[in-house]
């Protein structure tokens, strides 16, 4: 695949320090390849922002038979020493402004065009476990109920799904512009991979000249601002994000013309946010997937409410409303042993209509009212969030009559508007789905409470259990 895209691609990389054009890209990537090869390396962990060296250094590792270790800046410092300890990394890639006193410290300085990493030596003992034959990268999943899982994939696999979405979206020589990090694997296969198959050119900005803080995107404006001035053609956002770029062209911001496919995915999507993003302008699509599939399982092309049909290289069944991978698989997580032989139970609830996927819920966070409904608590919170001002909804009731949430929204919005946003949610939902009580939140959950995954899912046992007593009372009163 690497000598296909050395071959057919020739877009151009962009940052907003430097452009890359395809052969001095791939000289680069050449120069880092071999020298990292000549180091008999095994694997690699990479801890850089968005940009033109992310870039150099994910296709260097590719082309040097290097298994990669993404390590997203928004990990806390406990999961990215979990991720290290169960990958045990010769190297990290990181900046040059972190390694101080390098030639001291036995690190080397490595300079690519105007810029440089750094090449430091992890230090760590040789892993307990043998990474898969075939691997190429490892991501951690979001741990939403304990610790991450290193999802090892090869690179034929992404590849694929770089293809087929390729193929499902039809769009030719794309102008991307990356928003969410290149370690998100999301970003990495439909924003890098799937760009260069299309011949496109790929617009790298870092992740602070976007507005995001970690993972919390604090400036809006320098997000808005950077897609009027790109003008891309294709984005990749996650419903969050959805909902910036909504509440801007309803507040007077135009979205440049030049969009031309907008595909969300990540979470769950009220069809009334796409609806909403339709009516305004905004070429909206809504995708699914998982690490374990790639990153992309299926995604839809028209106006629907689903998520499209599966991607032509997946091959799947529903079996008990459960989604199944059959082909391809992922080569297993790190240090446990492969347990595929019947396909991948992804744990997503799922029903197919007129040939397009619609995402129930997680099989696992359903609720059991004591009436005997069974509730995907993904389905009022979706509703929930396509409200604005409403910014993180935990819908509970495991064993109750009825359905309470945990609320955080803006400060601005009291009460009484918060009661009729729930109202109007509401009003969408049968009886036994509505909600009855709410408890409005202070403060925002978090990553660093342990209440929230890497992705910003709630971690819904830990949620229970850190409300226990608040929740109880809502069901007392």
């Amino acid at each position: 695949m690497m000598a296909e895209l050395t071959r057919l691609w020739h877009g151009q990389l962009v940052d907003e320090l430097e452009h890359m054009d395809a052969p001095q890209f791939w000289q680069q990537v050449d120069r880092l390849a071999t020298h990292l090869k000549d180091m008999q390396l095994s694997c690699v962990a990479v801890e850089l922002d968005n940009g033109l060296l992310w870039l150099v250094v994910d296709f260097a590792l590719m082309q040097a038979g290097i298994v990669s270790l993404p390590l997203p800046a928004f990990f806390s410092p406990e999961q990215r020493q979990f991720a290290l300890d169960k990958a045990r990394p010769e190297l990290i890639i990181g900046v040059v402004e972190q390694a101080k006193n390098a030639a001291q410290n036995g690190i080397e300085v490595w300079t690519i065009g105007s810029e440089s990493i750094a090449l430091q030596p992890s230090n760590l003992a040789a892993p307990e476990h043998a990474v898969p034959q075939g691997t190429q990268k490892i991501t951690f999943t979001s741990g939403s109920t304990g610790q991450p899982k290193g999802v090892c994939l090869s690179a034929a696999h992404m590849f694929d799904v770089a293809a087929s979405l390729v193929s499902r979206t039809k769009v030719n020589a794309p102008k991307h512009l990356c928003l969410l990090p290149l370690p998100v694997l999301l970003e990495n296969v439909a924003g890098v991979y799937a760009p260069m198959l299309a011949c496109g050119d790929i617009y790298v900005p870092s992740l602070a000249s976007l507005g995001f803080d970690g993972a919390r995107l604090t400036s809006p404006q320098k997000l808005l601002a950077t897609i009027s001035e790109v003008e891309p053609n294709t984005l990749i956002l996650v419903p969050e994000l959805l909902k910036v770029l909504v509440q801007a062209c309803a507040s007077g911001w135009q979205a440049p013309s030049s969009l031309t496919f907008i595909a969300v995915g990540g979470a769950k999507v009220a069809p009334q946010l796409i609806e909403r993003a339709h009516d305004l302008g905004l070429p909206v699509y809504q995708g699914y997937g998982l690490s374990e599939a790639g990153s992309v399982v299926s995604l839809a092309t028209s106006g629907a409410a689903g998520v499209g049909e599966p991607l032509a290289h997946v091959r799947y069944e529903i079996r008990d409303d459960e989604m199944i991978i059959k082909a391809p698989t992922f080569l297993g997580y790190l240090g446990e042993p492969n347990t595929q032989s019947q396909g991948f139970a992804t744990g997503d609830l799922v029903r197919m209509e007129y040939g397009e996927l619609h995402i129930l819920g997680r099989k696992k966070n359903q609720l059991i009212l004591s009436t005997g409904r069974n509730i995907s608590p993904e389905w009022p919170e979706s509703l929930l969030l396509s409200q604005g001002p409403i910014l993180q909804a935990v819908v509970v009731g495991e064993g109750q009559a009825f359905l309470s949430v945990l609320i955080y929204c803006h400060e601005a919005v009291d009460d009484a508007q918060l009661e009729a946003l729930i109202d109007a949610t509401n009003a969408q939902l049968p009886e036994y789905a509505q909600i009855v009580k709410t408890l409005r939140l202070n403060a925002p959950l978090s990553t660093a409470e342990g209440l929230l995954s890497a992705n910003q899912r709630p971690k819904r046992p830990a949620i229970n259990a850190h409300f226990s007593q608040q929740i109880s009372q809502l069901y007392q009163e």
